[in-house]
Parts: structure tokens; sequence; C-alpha cells
């Protein structure tokens, strides 16, 4: 992997005949050419936690049609949060698939279930799901 800085933020990033930019937004001094590297480390994260749960999931022989990861990133008390949501999973195999991958699942929150949303349940409360 090779990494190339050009004019102002702008870097040019080339692996096996790849080739893709990163820039900063224009409001910090970038011209927002392509993802910020924060995005690029968040891209990343995202994209080998999924392989690698789809593997796991291969091998459990799960059906795991796929899934989303929403990933941001903050700064608290000094530390650098990443913060996930994923889109698909039942709760034990999500727990296993991130902590398989090293992103262990400190807390789940279940805030649908296929195409039914949970609304603002208290945790306790049940309600009928309508087809």
């Amino acid at each position: 992997m090779t990494a190339s800085l050009k004019e102002g933020y702008f870097v040019e990033n080339e692996s096996r005949g790849h080739v893709w930019k990163s820039d900063e937004p224009e409001s910090i001094g970038g011209d927002d050419e392509g993802p910020t590297p924060s995005e690029l480390l968040l891209s990343s994260l995202a994209s080998c936690k999924l392989i690698t749960m789809r593997m796991y999931a291969n091998r459990k022989e799960w059906d795991f049609q796929g899934a989303t990861i929403f990933l941001s990133i903050g700064e608290r008390a000094e530390k650098t949060i990443i913060e996930k949501s994923i889109t698909e999973g039942k709760n034990r195999q999500v727990r296993k698939m991130t902590a398989a991958v090293g992103f262990p699942t400190l807390r789940l929150i279940r805030v649908s279930f296929e195409n039914q949303e949970l609304d603002n349940l208290e945790p306790g409360q049940v309600r009928e799901f309508q087809p």
C-alpha cells in the first residue's frame, strides 16, 4: 500500500492496482476530493469486521444474510470512542461474531426486529408485532 501527499491535504492511495483518494473537507482547508482519513479508518474497520462476520457465520453454518455497520468516531474524556450499530443478526450471534473479530459487544440495544420497529418500548414492556 502506498500513499502520496499531493496538493494541500489531498492524498492518493494505491494498493494492488486499486487507487483511491483521501482529503479533508473545505471547512478545514482541504478540497473535499475524497473521504477523510478518519472516514477511511472507519471504512477499513467496518469492512474487516463484516467480512470476518461472514466467515464466522459460514463456519458456524448460520443463515446470515449480511449486515450493515454504522460507525462514528468521537472524543470522550481524552479517549477515542468508536460506536457501531449492526443492522442484522440475532443477539447471541452478534455477540459471538463481534467477540470473534476483536470487537466485543459491551452494550446491545435492539431497536428493531426484521422490518418491525420497537418504537419507544421501555425495558420489560411488550407489544404484538403486526405482519
